[in-house]
């Protein structure tokens, strides 16, 4: 249960909720985001005393009111790029207006890995509120409660200890020093497995958005190759991300995927009384709102004794249709449907043209009106969209997604490198934020095409793909 307690610093007064079992040091991180006082220059006092970083809070025994002085300047931290505003704008470049950029996360000793993963999961808006209605008792969930709510806020980085040292704690490999005494490169695909099996682990919004809205769910078939007799084994299995394999025949990303849906595996078998051979294929029985993939880079090998990267180009889309990754019977439902995007699509771009040039032989701005054709086309879609698919909100009826967000690394493995973020700004739009730790910039989707890999620059580790926007 946290405590409201009231900070004084340079004439100002902040109110703050402490959780009384966290550290000094934990407490002056909280402060950073406030004040933006860093906290090796914060001094922290209560009733004329100097509080140490190595006190517990427990010890003070606060009450609700109780008051802190802080002192210490004001860290130099570069300021986020000043908004334009759209009334300041000649009206020819208003709907071109660039936003003022949404604060990045600072870099507390190699923990990019880190950064990228919340800026990440930051882009299901459906997650972000579950978040922010969190009220149960797991510090964890808390502290990364807190660090979006400061993210959705604030105008300058944020300095994300809290959460770190949450994660820390709940997974002491992320403690790791290299040789030299400083913080091991984590691998970003790993933390944020970790955070999200420790979202799902909760009760309640958290629990469905992981469970429903970002995983999907697989038909798995076992035959047994050695005994082709022996009754296949079929069963259902979730998913929270699907892996993209590599290897030295795969060039597009719908063929990492497709590969990684069969698999050969050897097992014992009890018709045989002996192992043998078994073929494991997948298909999807159920797409999720929001899709994430994995490309499959990192292996370890016994000569380095370390995780290292495939360096190989695979080009991604920014549009993806998996339907032939998807059992015969969800194609049955998602093709009439995809039938009618594709036409819808074409519809959108051919009024858009004609919208374009109608704004170019006008000397007024005409307002944008949905045409009739577009109207019906959407109709039509919801008409074919299957009953149990219109019931399930949190599934894609479609079969089609849109490249939202990409988690790339830079370097040639697991253990070095450094991790980045690209989130589209809205969907449908050529714009994204580039987030590298807390600076954050505005690159367009040409940026985004560069990240297929190849060598040792940025290339793609966890895309996000969400439920095509055209619906």
């Amino acid at each position: 249960m946290s405590v409201p307690v009231v900070v004084k610093h340079s004439g100002k007064s902040y109110n703050v909720d402490v959780d009384p079992t966290a550290s000094v040091l934990d407490f002056k991180a909280q402060l950073y985001s406030l004040t933006n006082v860093a906290p090796e220059r914060q001094k922290l006092l209560s009733k004329g005393t100097i509080i140490k970083d190595d006190t517990d809070l427990s010890s003070l025994k606060l009450s609700p009111g109780h008051q802190f002085l802080l002192l210490g300047s004001v860290s130099q931290i570069k300021e986020p790029p000043k908004p334009k505003f759209v009334e300041d704008l000649p009206p020819d470049q208003a709907a071109d207006a660039v936003a003022s950029s949404p604060p990045g996360l600072v870099n507390l000793g190699n923990t990019c890995y880190f950064n990228s993963s919340l800026q990440l999961m930051k882009q299901v808006p459906e997650l972000q509120q579950a978040l922010e209605s969190y009220s149960g008792s797991s510090r964890f969930v808390a502290t990364m409660r807190d660090t979006f709510k400061q993210l959705s806020k604030s105008s300058k980085p944020i300095m994300p200890l809290l959460f770190l040292r949450a994660l820390q704690n709940a997974f002491p490999q992320f403690l790791e020093l290299d040789q030299n005494g400083r913080p091991r490169q984590q691998d970003a695909e790993e933390a944020f497995s970790q955070i999200m099996n420790e979202l799902s682990s909760q009760q309640g919004d958290l629990n469905k958005i992981v469970t429903s809205t970002l995983s999907g769910t697989l038909s798995t078939t076992l035959v047994c190759d050695d005994n082709p007799e022996e009754e296949p084994v079929i069963s259902q299995e979730q998913f929270l991300k699907m892996p993209c394999h590599i290897t030295i025949n795969t060039n597009f990303l719908l063929d990492g995927l497709k590969a990684s849906l069969t698999e050969s595996i050897t097992k014992y078998s009890q018709t045989l009384q002996r192992d043998a051979t078994y073929t494991l294929t997948k298909r999807v029985s159920r797409l999720p709102k929001y899709l994430f993939v994995y490309f499959v880079r990192f292996y370890w090998r016994r000569d380095t004794q370390r995780k290292s990267k495939i360096l190989r180009k695979v080009t991604f889309p920014m549009e993806l249709d998996v339907t032939e990754l998807c059992t015969d019977e969800l194609q049955e439902k998602l093709t009439p449907v995809r039938a009618l995007m594709h036409d819808l699509r074409r519809q959108i771009e051919q009024d858009e043209r004609l919208a374009k040039r109608a704004k170019n032989n006008s000397s007024t701005d005409p307002t944008p009106v949905e045409s009739d054709a577009v109207k019906e086309l959407r109709k039509k879609v919801e008409e074919a969209t299957a009953e149990d698919l219109q019931k399930d909100p949190d599934s894609n009826p479609t079969g089609m997604y849109e490249l939202s967000a990409v988690l790339t690394h830079q370097g040639s493995s697991a253990d070095s490198g450094h991790y980045q973020c690209f989130a589209r700004q809205k969907p449908g739009s050529e714009k994204w934020w580039r987030f590298n730790d807390d600076k954050v910039t505005e690159v367009d989707s040409g940026r985004i095409e560069t990240l297929s890999g190849g060598g040792e620059s940025d290339s793609a580790l966890i895309l996000l793909y969400q439920s095509s926007h055209l619906y």
